[in-house]
């Protein structure tokens, strides 16, 4: 959720912290299409997510939930402030400091976009793990409620998520070393591909709006950092199913081999 040298961008100010993912720089021609629809559609998201967010607040507070729902609601909403609100806000404050230094670093840039995009993935993985051993501390049980595979984070990244989730990264990273994807349409794209992926295990997610935040927070910073002149060409209208079909290949294999893993290893994860 790409533009990419020196100078500084301008910043806009917005009206909620859920929209801090649609400022920055872009590839885009300012004015032109691929620079306002996704903007646009961001910021709908951010302010449907807001009324989705609140309005489930109030069913909970008001409701008749189990104790399992109310602290399945309160890890959502843990993760919901600490990678959306927070998280997001940090990254478009030091977005152009982070390109920056990423800039300066040697290699490739689809290949620094993986590092990245792998590192974020790592530290929200680490917020929802505690988030699911908080289950005590939100009135229910571990193994009961929880957000996670597992409360064990070693686990959780091996065997559940960013081992299944991180080889879309290389598949985008393939991506944007042909293609100048904007930061926002790779934000909206892998947002998308999440999104979908949370609706196999519960369809509720297509309806809630913030999964498009939770992961297009992960290649958001990684896709601004990238350079300007790395020979990659304009996406034409055709070339943004890629964005979904290309990462979710390079997924399926990983998804088959985690899955086998499990046995080999008898591993056993919370039940989805």
């Amino acid at each position: 959720m790409p533009h990419r040298l020196p100078p500084l961008s301008e910043e806009s100010r917005l009206p909620s912290a859920l929209t801090t993912a649609t400022d920055g720089p872009s590839s885009a021609v300012p004015g032109s299409w691929r620079d306002r629809i996704p903007h646009w559609i961001v910021r709908g998201l951010a302010a449907y997510s807001a009324v989705f967010l609140t309005l489930f607040a109030v069913l909970q507070i008001f409701g008749s939930t189990t104790s399992k729902a109310h602290a399945i609601f309160l890890m959502a909403m843990g993760l919901v402030f600490l990678w959306i609100v927070l998280g997001g806000l940090l990254m478009w404050r030091f977005r152009d400091r982070v390109r920056a230094w990423m800039l300066r670093q040697p290699g490739s840039g689809p290949l620094k976009f993986v590092l990245l995009a792998t590192a974020l993935i790592l530290v929200e993985e680490a917020i929802t793990t505690t988030m699911s051993n908080l289950a005590p501390e939100f009135g229910s049980q571990i193994g009961v409620a929880y957000i996670t595979a597992s409360t064990n984070y070693l686990l959780v990244i091996g065997f559940a998520s960013v081992s299944v989730i991180a080889p879309g990264f290389i598949g985008w990273g393939v991506l944007l070393r042909r293609y100048d994807f904007t930061h926002l349409e790779v934000f909206l794209l892998f947002g998308f591909l999440g999104t979908t992926a949370e609706a196999s295990l519960s369809p509720s997610a297509l309806i809630a709006g913030f999964w498009f935040f939770v992961y297009g927070l992960m290649v958001y910073l990684p896709t601004y950092s990238l350079p300007t002149h790395r020979g990659a060409v304009t996406p034409r209208w055709y070339h943004y199913p890629l964005g979904y079909l290309v990462p979710l290949a390079f997924q399926i294999p990983a998804v088959v081999l985690v899955t086998l893993a499990r046995g080999w290893f008898h591993i056993h994860l919370f039940p989805t």
